[in-house]
């Protein structure tokens, strides 16, 4: 909702309104040129998955309801990318745990009060994207209040992400004109640059500009055709005829955000939007017997003129033309694009009909009454003590002379993590160790100011379970010798330091025996090699920590390892085959390992996995990390920690 001006007495705020429209339908084509094909600052949120978010949340209230819905919807259509619109209402509580692989796209052209309830849990999203005409070198004049820019900063300092829409609030009158067009034009934008990032082809979203400006330029025109300028237009949206809006091919999608368009721009109750189909169902027989008027939405683009008349005429034969109007608005863009000339279509019929009733859209009514619903606003948030950085690329996928600045800025510390590709029962794929070793790597490197993690060795000793197919096994010495070359590449590129731990508790050993000749070959780098056995304690008391029994955390397979894997990679666990394996005494687990595991339990587990689930393995994770970082500041302090004692070591 726009925000109303107050006006002196006698001033004729309805003939301002009408020259408000006026002037910003005529700006609008523009407005939009301007926006930017792709929006570059979105590459902040990208890493470290740089194929994007898992699925995109949209939502906007008001006017830009319309456009997150399209937003959405395109997404989906278009791309089958995962998209959903979610109402700004239904955000108001924090969001559930798998939100920080999801992505919040907020449009609100003024940042609206109501429409930063979506936005108070802007940290528990993966990213977050805010499309407004709101920036921070705005002024008190342009609609940024000092609330609205005390929000902004916070969102800025989080990591927000903010396209701009470049018209501003476009305060002064109730219906809003250049932001109803921008908003498409800027998702269209911010789904290009995502698709740009996956190598995918994005031309269902690429336009030729002066088309999209012919067909804003000739909207009166297209009107006239269904709505002659010789006959009045006000008769038709009287608000005693019931009136709906009728489309298909998917034009309706955007249909709804144009009944808000009538509402706002006519004062009238909003219509409804419906498929040409769905008018069957119920809409027919309610107005079968009184008048109405109906609009048809006919969207243009290749091959759509035959199919449209095809439903015109079956739409027709369901009338009765002594009690029903039927118009055609017909564009001529294909969908999506159709979206910013249908706004255009309706722009003016608004303004028509605001010609001849002579109503004021500058002070509306009930705005006076307005304040009771935006006066529950959430508070600002508080800015962070620090500027949340943009989350680390993982090292393969950055290119090297952005290794070359890292070690130049003071990053001199190796992160390396051994994992191991090896049995983890019939539920748990061959990756977990490997998979739990690259997150344990990227958590502590965010942990740190002055290390780099690079990519974890995938394939460890793991000679314990080889009785199982798959399993994948190096001897000692091999392993030794890749540590001893991947070190001494590090050190040639200026790496000062490395910290180096394990994932897999088969590698421990190994780590042990070459402890010494690997510091020796390594040097003048330093080498800490961290083997502290204390991962299985941690492990049984974050899951007792959890209501769960320590014994089903187990050592190898349990209810830790699954419940971390469900939540580093959803959908990998064999859920139908959970069920518990050996559950190990005290004092028992390493000598059930070797020679062999497969003599003491057939199916490779131990512990039980039955009652893992993901929304622990997220805390289980957290905990394995903090682990590591109190053993890095004890071995090199600093690393944007205190100093803590040695703790660490790796599970099987």
């Amino acid at each position: 909702m726009a925000k109303a001006e107050s006006s002196s007495a006698g001033s004729d705020t309805a003939a301002r309104g009408r020259a408000l429209l006026a002037s910003r339908v005529a700006a609008a084509p523009d407005a939009l040129e301007a926006l930017p094909e792709r929006q570059p600052s979105l590459r902040r949120l990208l890493p470290p998955a740089a194929v994007g978010p898992r699925v995109l949340v949209a939502t906007g209230i008001g006017t830009s309801e319309g456009h997150a819905r399209h937003f959405a919807e395109v997404a989906s259509r278009c791309f089958g990318w995962p998209a959903r619109f979610a109402s700004t209402a239904s955000l108001q509580r924090p969001p559930h745990a798998f939100a920080k692989r999801d992505w919040l796209v907020v449009f609100s052209q003024g940042l609206s009060a109501n429409a930063r309830h979506a936005l108070q849990h802007a940290d528990a999203w993966g990213g977050v994207v805010l499309v407004t005409g709101l920036g921070l070198d705005a002024g008190e004049d342009d609609g940024l209040s000092p609330e609205k820019r005390s929000w902004l900063e916070a969102l800025e300092a989080r990591g927000a992400v903010r396209v701009d829409l470049g018209c501003g609030a476009e305060y002064g009158s109730l219906l809003r004109v250049i932001g109803a067009r921008a908003g498409y034009v800027a998702g269209w934008s911010i789904l290009r640059t995502l698709a740009h990032a996956r190598l995918e082809d994005a031309g269902v979203l690429r336009f030729d500009p002066p088309a999209l400006r012919a067909a804003q330029v000739a909207a009166p025109h297209r009107v006239a055709e269904a709505f002659p300028e010789s006959e009045p237009i006000a008769d038709f949206f009287r608000p005693e005829r019931t009136l709906l809006l009728l489309a298909e091919d998917g034009v309706v999608d955007f249909a709804e955000h144009l009944t808000l368009k009538i509402a706002e721009g006519m004062l009238r109750p909003q219509p409804r939007a419906l498929d040409v189909l769905q008018f069957a169902h119920g809409p027919l027989q309610s107005i079968a017997n009184r008048p109405a008027s109906l609009i048809y939405l006919a969207s243009g683009g290749e091959g759509a003129g035959l199919a449209e008349d095809a439903w015109l005429g079956r739409l027709r034969a369901t009338l009765d033309p002594s009690l029903h109007d039927l118009r055609v608005l017909r564009g001529t863009l294909p969908w999506p694009l159709a979206a910013v000339e249908f706004e255009a279509l309706f722009d003016q019929l608004v303004a028509r009909t605001l010609e001849e009733t002579g109503d004021d859209i500058v002070a509306w009514p009930g705005a006076a009454r307005e304040d009771a619903l935006y006066a529950v606003a959430p508070a600002s948030p508080d800015l962070p003590t620090e500027r949340k950085s943009a989350a680390s690329l993982p090292f393969e996928a950055r290119v090297w002379p952005e290794i070359e600045a890292l070690v130049a800025a003071g990053r001199r510390t190796a992160l390396i993590g051994l994992g191991s590709i090896e049995q983890h029962g019939p539920h748990l794929p061959l990756g977990t160790d490997r998979w739990i070793a690259d997150a344990l790597l990227a958590g502590l490197e965010a942990r740190l100011d002055d290390a780099v993690a690079i990519p974890a060795i995938a394939i460890g000793c793991a000679s314990e379970h080889l009785d199982f197919a798959g399993t994948l096994h190096v001897e000692p010495e091999t392993l030794e010798a890749v540590l001893r070359d991947v070190l001494r590449s590090l050190s040639r590129h200026g790496f000062e330091r490395a910290f180096l731990f394990t994932a897999h508790g088969g590698n421990l050993d190994a780590l042990e025996d070459m402890r010494d000749r690997l510091g020796a070959a390594a040097r003048p780098l330093a080498l800490r090699i961290e083997t502290a056995p204390r991962v299985g304690a941690m492990q049984s008391a974050v899951v007792e920590a959890a209501s769960l029994a320590p014994s089903a955390a187990g050592p190898h397979a349990g209810e830790y390892e699954t419940s971390v894997v469900a939540h580093l990679r959803p959908g990998t666990v064999r859920s139908d085959t959970l069920e518990p394996g050996r559950i190990v005494a005290p004092g028992e687990s390493q000598g059930l390992f070797y020679p062999s595991l497969r003599p003491n339990t057939e199916s490779g587990v131990l512990g039980d996995p039955s009652r893992a689930a993901a929304e622990r393995g997220e805390g289980y994770l957290d905990a394995w990390v903090e682990l590591l970082a109190a053993a890095y500041r004890e071995a090199f302090g600093g690393g944007g920690g205190d100093e803590a004692p040695e703790v660490a070591g790796a599970t099987e």
